[in-house]
């Protein structure tokens, strides 16, 4: 008797958890090592129709990579991402569709401190909670086209615990 080991068109591909994806993708966009694979890793992650806000401002797909770029730009050793929580719920077994609401916090930000001086920077970290909306963008079961559509984002940025200063 032959066997066919070649794979059947449309099976369905075993997914990772929505919270697993959000994770690894969302480290993908702030820990990469270069400007073109952080940008590799937003069309990736987020659907260039994406509807966002910030602390209840609207953002788009663009704004949202402005600031990405902005934050990697001020952060000269890079950044480093720390989930905190994620709790998903998700709308299918696959779990191809679902929602997420999560916390992390993003290291390794430097700024000035308007009132230490022009010369001076410190380290800040921005502490984020999501709500997120990921929606799959195929309906081929084989393929994980799992991207963010709806952010809804709380952001603040405090002084690192161990704020250093740039010589």
């Amino acid at each position: 008797m032959a066997h066919n080991n070649a794979q059947v068109p449309n099976t369905p591909k075993r997914l990772s958890s929505l919270a697993d994806w959000s994770a690894a993708h969302i480290r993908a966009v702030f820990e990469a090592l270069t400007t073109e694979a952080s940008t590799r890793a937003i069309v990736d992650t987020f659907s260039p129709r994406l509807v966002a806000s910030l602390n209840g401002t609207p953002l788009d797909y663009t704004g949202l990579c402005g600031l990405v770029n902005t934050m990697r730009a001020s952060a000269p050793n890079g950044l480093k991402v720390e989930w905190a929580s994620a709790q998903e719920t998700v709308d299918d077994p696959e779990m191809r569709n679902g929602s997420l609401v999560g916390e992390y916090c993003i290291r390794g930000i430097w700024r000035s401190v308007a009132d230490s001086g022009p010369e001076q920077r410190c380290e800040f970290e921005r502490r984020k909670k999501v709500v997120v909306r990921i929606e799959s963008q195929s309906p081929d079961a084989a393929v994980d086209s799992r991207l963010i559509v709806k952010l809804d984002i709380l952001a603040s940025d405090v002084p690192a615990e161990k704020t250093r200063t740039v010589l």
